[in-house]
């Protein structure tokens, strides 16, 4: 049986369209054609045009000069860490799993460059965002003094492909206030266990506890789909008790304690 895959190298590359080239997926074609022929004949970038019929001055840069696209360079960059072609079962996926939650839920990816940042929550540098950069491989660090604002995990390395995984993945890009948002497609045909993950890691950051209470509360400023989507999910990993009411969603104390978030 073929295991569901979610991050393709054509998926990635589409994220690079509009950039250096409109159509990111074929420059990379472009370039594995290229590079394959004029190592295969020891061809210079002349004659590997006039064979395959492309322009020269493109393929001067990736074959006399050896500069590969940067779109190549991302998809060699997520193949290296393991992002491309994962799957459910994959401790790799665990981690971009709970990332993609972190963004929702407190995080960002800036529009420009992709780059991500992630939220630390009450538990600090023992949050969840810290196992899931660890899982997925990459070096971070922690910004902390943020006048008033929570501190965050930020990539020091490649952190700009580790943003376009994350978005291929269903991640927000740019501030989330304004956006017609929707819960990642994959957690549509994920396990149980892909889809506790992502819930477990949203209540990390935006569950309100009660003083006295054992009730949570998550208060966001959302589309409607998008809340009453977020509420049917973690209802059904509570096995009920989670209410959608109109600008927040309210999760009872069977199901919180049902959750194990209650603090």
């Amino acid at each position: 049986m073929t295991e569901t895959v979610f991050v393709t190298a054509r998926d990635l590359a589409r994220t690079y369209d509009g950039g250096a080239y409109e159509n990111a997926w074929e420059a990379v074609e472009q370039y594995r054609e290229a590079t394959r022929y004029a190592n295969t004949h020891d061809a210079g970038s002349g004659a590997t045009a006039s064979a395959l019929n492309l322009p020269r001055g493109r393929l001067r840069t990736w074959i006399d000069d050896s500069g590969a696209p940067d779109v190549v360079r991302g998809i060699d960059t997520a193949r290296e860490y393991g992002w491309l072609k994962c799957t459910p079962n994959d401790d790799v996926f665990a981690g971009l799993n709970a990332l993609v939650a972190n963004i929702f839920s407190g995080g960002a990816i800036a529009e420009q460059y992709y780059r991500p940042s992630f939220a630390l929550n009450h538990y600090g540098a023992d949050s969840h965002v810290i196992d899931a950069l660890e899982l997925v491989g990459v070096d971070y660090e922690i910004i902390d003094d943020r006048d008033g604002r929570a501190d965050e995990a930020r990539p020091t390395a490649d952190e700009t492909v580790l943003g376009r995984v994350l978005a291929v993945l269903g991640a927000p890009v740019g501030p989330k206030t304004n956006q017609h948002l929707s819960l990642p497609s994959y957690l549509v045909v994920g396990s149980e266990e892909v889809r506790e993950t992502f819930v477990y890691a949203y209540l990390e950051n935006r569950a309100v506890h009660h003083e006295g209470k054992d009730t949570l509360t998550i208060i966001e400023e959302r589309n409607d789909s998008y809340l009453s989507s977020l509420a049917a999910l973690i209802n059904d990993i509570a096995g009920g008790g989670v209410k959608r009411n109109a600008e927040s969603i309210t999760i009872s104390a069977d199901a919180a304690r049902s959750l194990g978030t209650v603090r």
